[in-house]
């Protein structure tokens, strides 16, 4: 425990504050309890929860690996996390019985997203009386969201509408958000970077006013040079290792300030960037993606919240991503009627997905908290609410999880439970290895052995 100063003790809710900006820290060892030890991380380093969305299904038999155990080599959608593979687990066989049909017809779509976190059915209707369950990270934030200053997070790629007819009788409200508080009430999600950050960071444009912020606009001043007093008071108390990772943490948060609040050409005064690149969206949904994640980042690294949810595109989402090289839609190639060109296609765009979620992996690993990592420290659902999309299947689906949930979770495996397994086992498994005493979520018939 070398570089520790033992003197100093701090609060794990320790914030910086300045002129309307209040800044979360980093894990710290300062942070381990007085007369502790790294051991001590199992209760005091908190447990992060984020459940990742993926729209239309999985081209299933690139996804699955090719044996059960020990992970190997990884199939074509998930080789991008081929060096990571010792940090995630791989789920199969695990069913969706709420995003079944049940008697209502079409609608499979919005059944997967709305099904998906809840394990409920949702009841069908374009109206304003909608009906599904609760969500885990709701249930989660409720167990353990008081501990932080956002109980829950909630981000998107995708606005869509909250209400209307979006998919064959089903409100928009089931295909637009996974994260739902009660039964009738579901959590909007945040869909651009910069107003994600500001939520979490001070809304530095009423917190400034106009002239403020039109000079903080011209020094390219940082958010962190508001809570500069309080940084140097505390850096001047820490351990050596406690002020490298508390540097480590201000560039992160610095270079994502410049990155949501660059402009093209930036050197020629006589260009006017576009107003859309302001507001972080600059560089196409590929770059946005990526300043998502980012922020997600700084949100659990600060412990800002400790729940998240992220919809990589709404339910039945038919973003074309010309960027691949795939002019058609994601949703008519998920009808694929298993033409080799448009499997291929979705292959493609799957893979490039989990390519992005590699790299949020990756800062998560790279992220030391005593003796371990973030990314230890987390657990992490991907995966989406249809299987083999054509067929609009809702068993069998495509799940794995980052992380060991503080070493709760044996990762680096991939699992194939009993045909039926429900997917609500997952559920119930994740509140109990949080500490929730729940006996029972959704459909769940007990917790999933071996995980």
């Amino acid at each position: 425990m070398a570089n520790v100063n033992r003197k100093f003790k701090l609060d794990r809710r320790t914030f910086l504050r300045g002129s309307g900006v209040c800044l979360g820290l980093p894990w710290l060892d300062a942070m381990v309890p007085a007369f502790g030890h790294f051991a001590d991380i199992e209760r005091t380093a908190p447990q992060r929860f984020a459940f990742m969305f993926a729209p239309n299904g999985m081209k299933m038999d690139d996804w699955t690996p090719k044996s059960k155990g020990k992970l190997g080599k990884l199939p074509f959608i998930l080789k991008p996390l081929q060096d990571l593979r010792s940090e995630i687990t791989v789920l199969s066989r695990l069913d969706l019985e709420g995003g079944q049909a049940q008697g209502d017809g079409p609608g499979d779509h919005a059944r997967a997203s709305a099904s998906f976190l809840t394990s409920a059915h949702p009841k069908k209707t374009g109206g304003a009386d909608i009906m599904n369950g609760v969500s885990i990270d709701q249930r989660l934030a409720e167990h353990m969201g008081q501990s932080t200053r956002f109980a829950s997070l909630e981000l998107g790629m995708e606005r869509g509408r909250s209400a209307g007819n979006c998919d064959s009788g089903y409100s928009c409200a089931y295909t637009n958000n996974i994260s739902w508080r009660s039964p009738t009430t579901p959590v909007a999600k945040e869909t651009q970077p910069r107003a994600v950050f500001q939520r979490l960071f001070g809304d530095l444009d009423s917190a400034e006013g106009r002239a403020a912020q039109l000079e903080r606009e011209r020094r390219r001043q940082s958010v962190l040079d508001f809570a500069l007093d309080d940084a140097k008071k505390l850096r001047s108390k820490l351990g050596a290792q406690d002020r490298a990772k508390l540097d480590d943490y201000f560039d992160a948060v610095r270079r994502l300030e410049k990155r949501l609040s660059a402009k093209p050409n930036d050197n020629k005064a006589a260009v006017s960037p576009p107003k859309n690149l302001l507001s972080g969206n600059g560089g196409g949904f590929e770059n946005r993606l990526d300043l998502m994640y980012e922020v997600l980042t700084l949100a659990l690294q600060s412990d800002s919240t400790r729940i998240a949810t992220f919809m990589l595109g709404n339910a039945g989402s038919n973003r074309s991503y010309r960027f691949l090289g795939v002019a058609s839609g994601h949703h008519v190639l998920s009808h694929h009627g298993e033409d080799p060109e448009a499997l291929k296609k979705l292959a493609k765009i799957s893979h490039f997905h989990i390519d992005a979620f590699f790299r949020f992996l990756r800062r998560l690993a790279d992220i030391k908290e005593a003796d371990t990592t973030l990314l230890r420290n987390s657990l992490i659902l991907y995966g989406s609410g249809l299987a083999h999309s054509d067929h609009h299947h809702h068993r069998g689906l495509p799940l794995l999880v980052a992380g060991r949930a503080r070493g709760r979770v044996k990762a680096g495996r991939h699992l194939v439970f009993k045909k039926g397994t429900p997917a609500a086992n997952l559920y119930l498994s994740i509140l109990k290895k949080a500490g929730a005493k729940d006996a029972q979520f959704g459909d769940s018939t007990g917790v999933l052995p071996s995980f």
